[in-house]
């Protein structure tokens, strides 16, 4: 019974745990797309303190801090309730939209010199974090940190990314990333901090008003501004140590960049139409009021930047505050000592330029502004009869000075023209003298020349004859040596004779002694010499000698050497004897 009972039992345990699973399955599940987060919020537990939005504590009612990622969770819904809230996302840009100017329009120059120009594109953005529960902060601090707790805007920003913020907590502000291109630097301003510790220091209040401008040391009544110094980090202020080119994140609410474009620029006082006329305007030395056109090529070291933002605000603020100003007042005070023709006069005009730019770089440069020219492009020159605002311009005087100028130039003109009259009489004369000259070194050429080949004849014939000379007396010394060649070779020849002849005498003595006498060697020198081609028999009948002529050679020298041995010696000889046979005596 209790078998059947067991599978029965595990059965119905796998159909309830299959009943469990699909309960909190459908019912616990939750799914948080990819995009999204989760925002829990619990149903039950300890209610918050007034004014209180989202709990602080475990166990506490509400909107709790933590939020859900992406992906598949499981709540238990008697308890805890949810909201789907859309991930932060800060945004990292697009390089290739990025706009980079490079020459720019006049209104982008003025923008550029506000302060407020920005470039085109899809440039990275920062987060700025504010978070709206917490401490409460300190009075009059604005930015906390995050780990303080306190409520406010936080020090720390987002950068480029994706983030799961809980947005009942923290609230999101998109700002453009801090972008620096080639040719700026950037100056940070610290909004918060320290105050500075150094006093401020006196500026001078450069206006439009000529009698406070120009002077090299400010009096009282010109010390009314005060220029903060540089602030140090940490501080408040404008900060000494600029951005170079590129992309910082920094938080607008803490930091505030200027974009300043360094390198040199132009400025112009000229007239642009009938109403717009901004030529400078002085008096000359003579009565005659004299208007003149005037471009300052400037520009701004990177290294003084940061004070010229923190003294000028912006760029327009030089122009505006010391440039101008002191343009005017220096063409007024330099410009009143020239007379009206020094400023149509070429040379004095010049001068009148050079004095202008090194008075204004002088100035400039206790700025921190560099100046590199200052040109003086147009000048009138009017009447002081002449109404005010009228263009009339004092032509008589301009004609009378152009005229004396001519006449000068005219005088100037003929000595010159005399003087290269001169010059040409003297340089035909010289010419002259030049080709008489070069006839003359071209004779002395043509004698030194043959002179030269003289010699070299007369030194080829002396060396030729030298070179005869040594040729014969080497054939004279090889003609000795070849006849003592000659005789040496006819006496080796004579001694090789007469050595073989006594050579061949000794051997015919040494055979002679061999053969016991003359008369021998003479039969043996016989025999050897005797070669009968043809042999004859004669039939001389009975009782006759006959002997076989064929071997009578041998016979005959035997028996006469034995006769000359046995007469001489009576050692027999070696030679062996041969005996008659019958056939040879009868």
């Amino acid at each position: 019974m209790m078998r059947r009972l067991i599978p029965l039992l595990i059965g119905l345990v796998f159909v309830a745990t299959a009943a469990v699973l699909a309960v909190v399955w459908f019912t616990c599940r939750v799914y948080v797309p990819e995009d999204m987060c989760a925002v829990l919020i619990r149903k039950m537990g300890t209610p918050l303190p007034p004014g209180q939005m989202v709990a602080s504590e475990p166990g506490q009612r509400g909107i709790q801090e933590e939020v859900l990622g992406p992906g598949r969770h499981f709540l238990n819904p008697i308890v805890w309730d949810w909201e789907l809230k859309p991930l932060t996302v800060i945004p990292a840009g697009d390089p290739n939209t990025w706009e980079w100017v490079h020459s720019h329009s006049q209104r982008h120059r003025d923008a550029s010199r506000a302060g407020n120009y920005t470039f085109k594109g899809q440039f990275p953005q920062v987060g700025v974090v504010t978070r709206r529960v917490g401490k409460t902060r300190p009075p009059g601090q604005v930015v906390v940190s995050r780990e303080s707790g306190y409520e406010g805007i936080l020090a720390e920003l987002l950068t480029p990314g994706t983030y799961k913020l809980n947005p009942y907590i923290y609230q999101i502000e998109l700002h453009p990333a801090v972008v620096i291109p080639t040719g700026f630097v950037g100056v940070v301003t610290n909004m918060f901090g320290e105050s500075t510790s150094s006093p401020p220091t006196p500026g001078i209040l450069t206006g439009d008003r000529d009698d406070a401008v120009g002077k090299s040391e400010p009096d009282a009544e010109q010390m009314v501004s005060l220029v903060p110094p540089l602030a140090q980090p940490g501080e408040r202020g404008t900060l000494r140590d600029v951005l170079q080119p590129g992309v910082y994140f920094i938080n607008p609410r803490v930091q505030k960049v200027t974009l300043i474009e360094i390198g040199f620029n132009e400025y112009s006082q000229d007239k642009i139409s009938e109403t717009e006329d901004f030529r400078l305007t002085f008096p000359s030395d003579t009565g005659f009021l004299i208007k003149v056109n005037v471009t300052v090529i400037w520009g701004i070291d990177p290294a003084h930047a940061a004070e010229i933002i923190n003294e000028f605000g912006n760029v327009d603020g030089v122009i505006e505050k010391v440039i101008g100003p002191q343009l005017r007042s220096i063409c007024r005070n330099i410009g009143s000592t020239y007379a009206a023709r020094d400023f149509i006069q070429g040379e004095k005009r010049e001068l009148f330029q050079r004095d202008m730019t090194l008075e204004l770089q002088r100035i400039c440069r206790g700025k921190n502004i560099e100046v590199l020219l200052s040109l003086v492009r147009e000048i009138e020159v009017h009447s002081p009869e002449s109404a005010p605002g009228s263009d009339s311009i004092t032509e008589d005087l301009k004609r009378t000075i152009q005229q004396s100028f001519i006449a000068i130039e005219n005088q100037i003109t003929k000595e010159k023209q005399r003087e290269a009259a001169t010059a040409k009489a003297e340089l035909e004369e010289v010419k002259k003298r030049v080709d008489i000259a070069r006839e003359t070194i071209r004779a002395e050429t043509r004698v030194k020349v043959a002179n030269i080949q003289a010699e070299g004849d007369k030194q080829a014939a002396e060396t030729d004859a030298q070179a005869a000379l040594a040729v014969a007396t080497i054939q004279q010394q090889v003609a000795e040596l070849e006849a003592q060649r000659t005789q040496i070779i006819g006496k080796a020849k004579a001694d090789v004779v007469r050595m073989r002849n006594d050579a061949e005498a000794e051997g015919y003595r040494m055979l002679v002694n061999a053969m016991g006498s003359a008369a021998a060697f003479n039969l043996y020198t016989f025999a050897e010499s005797f070669e009968p081609k043809s042999i004859r028999l004669i039939f001389a009948g009975p009782g006759t000698f006959w002997t076989d002529l064929s071997r009578f050679e041998e016979i005959g020298a035997a028996r006469i050497l034995q006769d000359a041995q046995g007469s001489r010696s009576p050692v027999q000889s070696s030679a062996p004897r041969t005996p008659l046979s019958s056939a040879e005596t009868e």
